[in-house]
């Protein structure tokens, strides 16, 4: 029997990594095996983490998209399908990747249709924020987001997330603008508040449909510009609160807030930290200006030693990104009297990846 597999594409902070839980999730209920293989080009990912803690089985890709790691890529499907026998893998791409129907989902139907059976692309959009940038939208609008229009370009099921964050009728402005970009893709609105449509998106994957959709050509090297501008930081730290309770609701919060203070709104893309413990372990997410807590498990407070993991990705030189993380983090971790036991970063500009094995000509 093949296994099927579901890939989740979607811009920066769009919410994959929600709809991806949630569908695994559902998908469980059903009795069904599931695992998730995450992506990034970091080497610390905090959706693994959030993953793991959430008790599903995670794996990731790091370092490099999948469309560059293709053949790392589906050596981990396999390993899961021959360890755990799983039956659905649901695969989420970095957020500024843009070939992920012609160097990966292409392969995999052309050539390993024996082994899997790849779903229809569903690509993810902040409705939110799609809809506060279309709005506003001058001439040069596309020009300016090649990855977010090539990612359209690629969708087969366009989810429309956020959904809980409009005010009503605007989830009609919402579809029409996305109609207007992406006219083939079938149109789903989800909201992780009260898990609108998550029906529908369950039953594509448990349907026999699978990936049609011819891969437009494209020079990844069109979109190393607007790559270029992304700072990408990550941070992993052993911390230690000596013994007393930290609330860690709080923390994230003040380190949120502060990191909204230190970088203007519309130069943060996205924005994760997760702090979790053997009893608790909570995430928070920052996307320009809207700030939201994605899980919380065993409860907000810890004692003893636990783990800090955040990354970052924003309009911003390494340098500035780097130093404005860290300047934040150092005081909200001093104010909660938490010390610093072991800690690990890195701080860089994503390149223009070319998969090796597609002819871009």
């Amino acid at each position: 029997m093949k296994t099927r597999m579901v890939f989740i594409g979607g811009f920066l902070g769009a919410g994959k990594t929600t709809l991806a839980y949630h569908l695994a999730r559902a998908l469980n209920k059903q009795d069904l095996a599931v695992s998730v293989v995450m992506n990034d080009l970091g080497n610390v990912l905090v959706d693994t983490q959030f993953m793991k803690n959430a008790g599903m089985d995670a794996r990731e890709v790091t370092g490099s998209c999948f469309c560059v790691r293709f053949d790392e890529f589906l050596k981990d499907a396999r390993s899961l399908v021959g360890m755990r026998r799983q039956d659905v893998i649901i695969a989420e791409p970095i957020g500024v990747s843009t070939s992920v129907l012609a160097s990966v989902i292409t392969p995999l139907r052309s050539q390993y249709d024996d082994e899997f059976s790849v779903a229809p692309l569903m690509v993810v959009i902040d409705s939110h924020n799609f809809l506060s940038e279309m709005a506003s939208a001058g001439p040069d609008w596309a020009k300016t987001h090649l990855i977010f229009m090539q990612q359209l370009r690629e969708a087969e099921v366009l989810v429309l997330s956020k959904q809980d964050l409009l005010r009503p009728g605007e989830d009609a402005m919402v579809r029409k603008y996305a109609k207007e970009l992406a006219p083939d893709a079938e149109m789903i609105e989800f909201s992780a508040r009260d898990l609108k449509n998550l029906g529908k998106l369950v039953e594509i994957v448990r349907s026999d449909r699978t990936t049609t959709r011819e891969a437009p050509k494209v020079d990844p090297r069109t979109f190393a510009g607007e790559k270029a501008a992304l700072g990408w930081y990550s941070a992993s730290m052993r911390i230690s609160t000596d013994g007393e309770r930290l609330d860690i609701y709080d923390l994230m919060t003040s380190i949120m807030k502060g990191l909204s203070r230190e970088f203007e709104p519309s130069a943060i893309a996205h924005i994760k930290v997760l702090i979790s413990s053997p009893k608790a372990s909570a995430k928070m997410s920052l996307v320009q200006e809207s700030m939201q807590v994605d899980g919380v498990k065993g409860g907000r407070f810890v004692s003893g030693e636990a783990e800090l993991v955040l990354n970052a990705r924003a309009v911003a030189s390494p340098e500035k990104l780097r130093g404005g993380i860290e300047k934040v983090l150092d005081s909200e971790l001093a104010r909660s009297k938490v010390a610093v036991l072991h800690k690990e970063t890195a701080c860089f500009v994503p390149r223009a990846e070319i998969p090796k094995h597609v002819n871009i000509s």
